[in-house]
């Protein structure tokens, strides 16, 4: 797991210290305690420490302790009155960086007891002892023998890597350190099965199994197709391994990284295929609260950010299928009417759908619209600015392109020039005597830079013989290529 680093100063300002203390004060026996977790901890240097817990990717500051008094100087106790969420947590010095995590799970009152801690270099990882937490005892058996493995490996992958080194190596050294290398791997490999088999119910253990990778068997199971039926198995049993009754998962590392691997590698990038799966996967944790808003919450911000054409799409149904219908009372109404308003303002310019129509004045005047272009397969609207050093890049480019393609390729320009200069924008024109249709001035039958999302420059959409958006946000450089593609039916979304 990974090493943590937590700005206090930051973090600070999110919990209020005063109100934990005041919640100690009033705990003053053990039934009027929600947990209680007290670290002996001796011969460290720490006069403060930190427990910050995992949520999704990130970790976040749970509270700070300090000696119990200062005839326990090294005893440090959390905890609290409110209800802990199952999960796993850190226990941060005061310099911070980790010095253990540790499991909430079913145990919420033990004792950590830290033996022949040196004070120089405290290392309390092979050195802990768990009182009343079985959990802990084997989550910790595991890492230990896990880092020592791990030790072993290094060791002979070193050893390796320095023979490979040599001008001419012992291929049967080389050879036997690889072999080493298997049995290192296997054995982990052993071990983990093991070890989830044994601890069905441990917290860890099922984030260890979320973690493994799904077996593809030798033979082609009945139903699936002769060609590529491994990739199908594999995604269809992705998620065989996760238990979507447990909320805790979203309190460990593993979920977010198997969440974040599933559509970065695993799902096919059409966009009816991420939508298909997302709604799959969102079914599945539809009855475990904490599983079902990590996941929307995750997905809509994904696809609302993401620069990958055609995303917005699943952006738009994540908030008409789930937000819009009071699925995820988690969001407060401003944010909500924000979320939805923005999935109203993308909606019409989505792929697929029909250009806003658009009517705009030339230089001389004279109205012209973007669905005038029927003598052309394609029209490319491109939305530019005289102040845009990029697009004073591209002019020339986009001029040799025109001229070399507009036949060959069927398209036309369309050019919206966004300034509100109007002489600039005429000498910028009679200096460049660019040869397709400009139009501008601001004058617009609708306000086209809300209707097509227009916040920078240069913009361009493309749409077919049918003004349907083909593509949006499209990278000039890559025009050339896409129309080629889409001509001959390469191109799908």
């Amino acid at each position: 797991m990974r090493h943590l680093i937590i700005s206090i100063g930051i973090l600070a300002i999110c919990f209020s210290q005063n109100q934990l203390l005041a919640q100690k004060k009033k705990a003053a026996n053990k039934k009027d305690l929600n947990y209680k977790i007290s670290f002996y901890l001796p011969n460290i240097p720490d006069s403060v420490l930190y427990i910050a817990n995992y949520y999704g990717e990130h970790t976040y500051l749970r509270d700070t302790i300090r000696p119990l008094n200062n005839k326990n100087p090294y005893t440090f106790v959390f905890q609290g009155m409110d209800t802990i969420k199952r999960g796993v947590y850190i226990l941060v010095s005061q310099d911070n960086s980790k010095y253990m995590e540790f499991l909430i799970d079913s145990s919420l009152f033990f004792n950590v007891i830290a033996e022949n801690i040196d004070p120089e270099k405290p290392n309390l990882s092979n050195n802990l002892k768990f009182e009343n937490s079985p959990e802990n005892t084997i989550f910790h058996q595991y890492t230990n023998y896990a880092m020592s493995l791990q030790g072993s490996g290094a060791s002979v992958n070193k050893k390796m890597r320095e023979e490979m080194s040599k001008s001419t190596p012992d291929q049967e050294l080389v050879e036997s350190y690889r072999s080493q290398l298997k049995t290192v791997y296997d054995s982990m490999q052993s071990y983990t099965r093991r070890f989830i088999q044994e601890n069905p119910t441990n917290l860890f253990a099922k984030a260890q199994k979320l973690s493994q990778d799904i077996e593809i068997p030798d033979e082609k199971p009945e139903g699936y197709p002769d060609t590529n039926w491994q990739h199908m198995y594999y995604y269809t049993h992705y998620w065989d391994n996760c238990d979507f009754t447990d909320n805790a998962l979203v309190y460990t590392p593993v979920f977010h990284h198997r969440l974040t691997q599933y559509y970065d590698k695993v799902i096919h990038p059409s966009i009816d295929s991420l939508i298909k799966y997302s709604d799959v996967l969102i079914d599945k944790s539809k009855n475990t609260p904490e599983l079902y808003k990590y996941i929307v919450w995750y997905l809509s911000n994904r696809f609302e950010r993401s620069s990958y054409i055609g995303h917005d799409a699943i952006f738009v149904h994540l908030i008409r299928n789930y937000y819009q219908k009071g699925l995820c009372p988690w969001v407060d109404e401003t944010v909500l009417e924000h979320m939805i308003g923005k999935a109203d303002m993308l909606e019409p310019i989505l792929i697929g759908k029909k250009a806003p129509w658009l009517i705009m004045p030339d230089v001389n005047g004279k109205f012209h619209t973007n669905y005038d272009f029927n003598h052309v397969e394609f029209t490319i609207m491109y939305f530019w600015d005289t102040d845009c050093g990029h697009c004073k890049q591209q002019t020339p480019k986009m001029l040799e392109f025109y001229n070399r393609a507009k036949d060959s390729l069927s398209f036309d320009i369309f050019a919206i020039c966004l300034t509100s200069d109007s002489i600039k924008w005429r000498n910028y024109l009679l200096d460049k005597n660019l040869p397709w249709l400009n139009v501008g001035n601001n004058k617009a039958n609708i306000d086209f830079r809300e209707a097509y999302d227009i916040k920078a420059s240069p913009r361009f959409y493309i749409l077919n013989r049918d003004k349907k958006i083909i593509v949006k946000n499209i990278d000039f450089d890559h025009i050339e290529e896409f129309l080629t593609k889409y001509r001959k039916g390469e191109i799908k979304f």
